[in-house]
């Protein structure tokens, strides 16, 4: 067993310790490894440029650096609980691989910035990919809603028939939704794009200055995030900052999916997908069910729980690094992950939908038009209580 970075004897943790402390979190950083070795280079080429390792050393650190992302990419590379995250794991490989060089690519940086940057790489490069999903996504609404904006639809509220509408209208209101949550998604993206390496453990190096704009421009940050304190304040509070963005994008699947659930019943039937997008039962040969919309539908209540969790432990604790913070992460992967797949298995679905007009013609009973009426009497000058009462009566009578 490997000592921990921070061990200077042999003596150990506590096995039921160092298994409630470390959890899970090593796996995670098994996944988001990538990330933590891109800001390795970054901050090796710093210690390059400040004189700290030498030419060879450098050599010796990217060589090191790649040698662990093939072996990840090979999956032969893994992260062991007892050496509790990945910047140690990082770290080990280099001293026993190539020496000195190892001892030295922590030089500047704490266990927490190196934690922060990689999250924030994740996070960084994830936006960017929802924000492309999401693109696709809208396309897929506008098509289908420009394809489908002269079939008429009922239009419900309380889930009983109301007024006529349009299926592209009912479909369009989705895009609409998603085009405004592209202006909270931007907004987000660019708070987010700060590099918060260098910060240390939330203090900086007061007499060890670092070259921090070198690791900015190396990871195509958009700015330094200066304020050290700031950088370990961020921790968690951007993910939840980020996880309440994409909750709307989520709040969005689940309506479509709401709706889905009533509009493919068979008393209903207005639309339907492809035998691919159903599944069927064990026992009913007849079943086809659309429960990859209840699932949908759950998953919205789940990454919202996500959200939460994250929120909970943030506001729970100080502005200073506690290692309540390291719990974020999971939740904060898991969510993103769960956002992305929604996104992307939405816009296939949209593009495969298909509409039953027949269907939606008998549905389009006469009582969907009675406010029609009592607006025909206004345009003729009567008051619209009055023309409202009137034509109540009047439908009422028939009925």
């Amino acid at each position: 067993m490997k000592n921990k970075l921070w061990q200077t004897s042999n003596g150990g943790l506590h096995p039921l310790v160092e298994a409630f402390t470390v959890g899970d979190d090593y796996i995670f950083d098994q996944q988001l490894l990538p990330y933590d070795i891109q800001a390795s280079k970054a901050h090796a080429e710093m210690l390059f440029e400040m004189n700290i390792i030498n030419q060879k050393e450098f050599a010796q650190a990217k060589q090191g650096l790649q040698e662990i992302i093939d072996l990840w990419g090979k999956d032969k590379f893994s992260i062991q609980k007892s050496q509790e995250d990945g910047h140690t794991a990082i770290e080990q490989y280099l001293t026993e691989k190539h020496g000195e060089v190892g001892k030295k690519i922590h030089t500047g940086r704490s266990r927490n910035d190196q934690s922060l940057v990689m999250i924030r790489l994740f996070m960084k490069e994830k936006l960017l990919e929802i924000q492309k999903e999401v693109n696709e996504l809208i396309a897929s609404f506008q098509k289908k809603a420009e394809d489908s904006n002269h079939i008429p639809m009922p239009g419900y509220t309380h889930i009983q028939k109301a007024m006529p509408t349009k299926v592209g209208v009912w479909l369009d209101s989705f895009s609409a939704a998603l085009q405004d949550f592209q202006g909270v998604l931007n907004a987000t993206t660019s708070m987010i794009d700060q590099n918060p390496l260098g910060s240390a453990s939330g203090f900086g190096i007061e007499n060890f200055p670092l070259k921090r704009e070198i690791t900015t421009q190396k990871l195509g940050f958009g700015k330094t995030q200066e304020n050290p304190m700031y950088c370990g304040f961020s921790r968690g509070f951007f993910e939840n900052t980020v996880l309440q963005t994409l909750s709307q994008p989520m709040i969005i699947a689940g309506k479509f999916a709401n709706d889905m659930m009533l509009f493919t019943t068979q008393e209903f039937n207005f639309f339907s997908l492809p035998n691919e997008f159903t599944t069927g039962s064990s026992i009913m040969p007849q079943k086809r069910n659309y429960d990859v919309f209840e699932i949908m539908r759950g998953n919205v209540k789940v990454f919202t729980s996500y959200q939460i969790e994250i929120q909970q432990i943030v506001s729970s604790i100080g502005s200073g690094y506690q290692r309540d913070l390291q719990l974020t992460k999971k939740p904060f992967v898991l969510g993103i992950n769960l956002c992305l797949d929604t996104i992307v298995l939405l816009s296939t679905i949209i593009q495969s939908l298909k509409i039953n007009q027949q269907e939606l013609d008998k549905a389009m009973s006469q009582d969907l038009y009675v406010t029609n009426k009592v607006y025909e009497l206004v345009k003729k000058g009567m008051s619209f209580r009055e023309a409202y009462v009137e034509v109540k009566e009047a439908f009422l009578e028939k009925k």
